[in-house]
């Protein structure tokens, strides 16, 4: 946990104190047990990740695939698809519960 200086600073960042207010947040880590995602500061849920989901299926079915530019865009959407799917994916959660037992 972060102590109160670091928890100051954050809030001040978040403010728009920009680098006047030096932060230091813990390295990205998901927890297994709730599904959340924390990384930059920030506390992504799983709820959010649906919505992140929803989001980018409907940024790929805009593109048209018939275009170089737009069919890349739409790979890149795909991807963050399925990354966030198998973020979610049960066997993949099991298997980063035993790795984080490991450690």
């Amino acid at each position: 946990m972060a102590d109160r200086s670091d928890l100051i600073n954050q809030l001040a960042a978040s403010m728009g104190a920009g680098k006047f207010a030096p932060t230091t947040f813990e390295e990205s880590r998901f927890d297994v047990e709730t599904g959340t995602l924390y990384c930059n500061g920030m506390v992504i849920s799983k709820s959010i990740a649906e919505k992140a989901i929803q989001h980018f299926q409907m940024l790929e079915k805009k593109c048209d695939t018939k275009n170089s530019a737009q069919r890349e865009m739409a790979m890149i959407y795909r991807c963050a698809v399925e990354s966030v799917k198998m973020m979610q994916n049960p066997k993949v959660l099991s298997a980063l519960k035993e790795e984080a037992t490991a450690v």
